[in-house]
């Protein structure tokens, strides 16, 4: 009986060892170059503002609400123009 033991217990742990390879958590790649427009400093595309100038990099259409890229000059979402909604905010 011991000697089928550790032909066995290698071969479980070999199936397992395939196993866990197959069904690893790969790791999330990184962004690619996202930089601040203003001081080029990294960035994640998820961010609001740059975590090192305080830049605006996103904001809210004042027609629908949804978040667009602050230097974009129409939202894609109602297609509102932001250049006037820009002047206004910027002179404020």
């Amino acid at each position: 009986m011991g000697g089928w033991f550790m032909p066995g217990f290698f071969m479980v742990i070999f199936v397992a060892a395939i196993i866990w390879l197959i069904f690893r958590r790969q790791p999330t790649p990184a962004p690619h170059g996202l930089s601040c427009p203003k001081c080029s400093g990294a960035i994640h595309a998820t961010y609001f503002r740059c975590p090192h100038c305080g830049d605006t990099l996103k904001h809210n259409c004042p027609n629908c609400s949804r978040i667009i890229e602050h230097d974009w000059s129409y939202c894609p979402y109602c297609n509102e123009s932001q250049s006037t909604n820009a002047e206004s905010t910027g002179s404020s």
